[in-house]
This record gives structure tokens, C-alpha cells and sequence, in this order.
């Protein structure tokens, strides 16, 4: 009977990590997208800061491109958070991706360890499961010849 109750307290506990596990892949996709964008901007602010050439070609989506001409003003927009988006100088705007490059790859660095942490948790109770259900299979065939 208390065999019974571990395996089924281990099987639950198994669960809520298979799903935490699934959560944080999700979380971890979605931020490395993020990173991955972010990314993309700052080197192409970078880019456009060092360009020799007045005009530029601009991918508009859908393989459709726009030339235009570099400004002479060295202005962008960036957004701030909660749907702001502000001007500011081209540099200011590199600075700022960089600083939320770094804070989102501290964060997936931290996701990754953490869903690496629950995955060997879930193998050990995987583990335990095992040895208490070949434990106790062994005592039923005992008791049963």
C-alpha cells in the first residue's frame, strides 16, 4: 500500500516537472527569438552607422525592396516599453539593444539551467519510480510462487 502512495506522490510530482520542463521551452524559444531580433537591429543600426554609400536597399518583407537615401539625420526609434517608442540618437539606440541583449541572454542562460536542473529531476523520480515498482513487483512474486 505505501509503495503504492510513493509511486503515485512521485508520479505527480513528475508531472508538475513534465509540464514546468514544457513551459520553460517555451519561454526559452520565444526569448531566444527575441535575442535573435534584437540582434538583427543593433547590427543593422551598426551598419548603417558605418556605411560609405548614400543610398541604401531596404527589405520591406516578402522578398520586396525599397531603395532609399541615407539621411543625414543619425536618428532612430526605439521603443521603451508599454507601447512607447522614442527618437534618439542612432548610438543611444546600439547602447540600449545591447543592454537588453545582455539581460535577455543572462535570462536564457538562467532558463537553460534551470530546465536542465528539472530534467535530471525528472529522471531521478523517473529512477526512483522504477526501482520501488521492480521493488515491489519482486515482493509480489515472493509472496505468490
Amino acid at each position: 500500500m505505501e509503495n503504492e502512495e510513493a509511486i503515485e506522490n512521485l508520479l505527480a510530482t513528475a508531472d508538475i516537472l513534465k509540464k514546468h520542463i514544457e513551459n520553460l521551452s517555451v519561454q526559452i524559444a520565444y526569448l531566444r527569438d527575441q535575442i535573435e531580433e534584437h540582434t538583427r537591429a543593433r547590427e543593422t543600426l551598426e551598419g548603417y552607422m558605418k556605411m560609405q554609400e548614400n543610398e541604401i536597399l531596404v527589405n520591406i518583407g516578402a522578398d520586396t525592396y525599397l531603395y532609399l537615401n541615407k539621411s543625414d539625420k543619425k536618428r532612430a526609434m526605439i521603443p521603451l516599453g508599454s507601447g512607447i517608442i522614442v527618437e534618439s540618437s542612432i548610438e543611444r539606440a546600439i547602447d540600449m539593444l545591447k543592454s537588453r541583449l545582455k539581460d535577455m541572454q543572462d535570462l536564457y542562460t538562467k532558463l537553460l539551467q534551470e530546465s536542465e536542473k528539472a530534467q535530471g529531476q525528472y529522471i531521478a523520480i523517473e529512477r526512483k519510480v522504477e526501482e520501488i515498482y521492480n521493488r515491489y513487483q519482486g515482493k509480489a512474486n515472493v509472496q505468490n510462487p
